[in-house]
């Protein structure tokens, strides 16, 4: 019997990516209203988003990344209530007891800016190997936002 033994490339130098949600999206649910939208959207309504992440970086312990470091950071927003700083529903939620059920944004929380917000906080919770983060969030199946390399 021979020796079929592959000795392993230097991993710390090996940067690739990792594409997480790309045939199976990580789904969620989670209202929200755009609260100066002159139109139906200024409603409290929600969806079911499809997201998906491509992360580049260095294969420190044989994988860019723990799958499950990402997926825990965006189902903090699962069953969530999506909204801009200074909306009124903000304290109706606190009043209600249900504050907790809240994430507050700077800005609407569009398909673009949850986008942004996901990207900005996998780099902050994410190790320092990891180079790059793109986040795509699929509003509707007309609607996807995200950042393109």
């Amino acid at each position: 019997m021979s020796d079929r033994t592959v000795a392993p490339p230097e991993m710390g130098d090996r940067v690739r990516t990792l594409r997480i949600g790309t045939e199976r999206p990580i789904r969620i649910s989670s209202g929200h209203r755009l609260l100066h939208h002159d139109g139906k959207c200024s409603r409290p309504h929600g969806h079911n988003y499809t997201i998906s992440v491509e992360i580049t970086g260095s294969l420190t312990d044989g994988w860019v990344v723990d799958k499950g470091d990402v997926t825990s950071v965006i189902h903090e927003w699962d069953h969530r209530f999506l909204l801009e700083e200074g909306d009124p529903l903000i304290d109706a939620f606190e009043q209600s007891g249900d504050g907790d059920a809240v994430i507050v944004f700077d800005h609407p929380p569009t398909a673009e800016v949850m986008a942004a917000y996901l990207e900005a906080r996998l780099y902050e919770t994410l190790p320092d190997t990891v180079s790059t983060v793109s986040v795509q969030v699929r509003e509707t199946s007309e609607l996807c936002a995200g950042s393109i390399e």
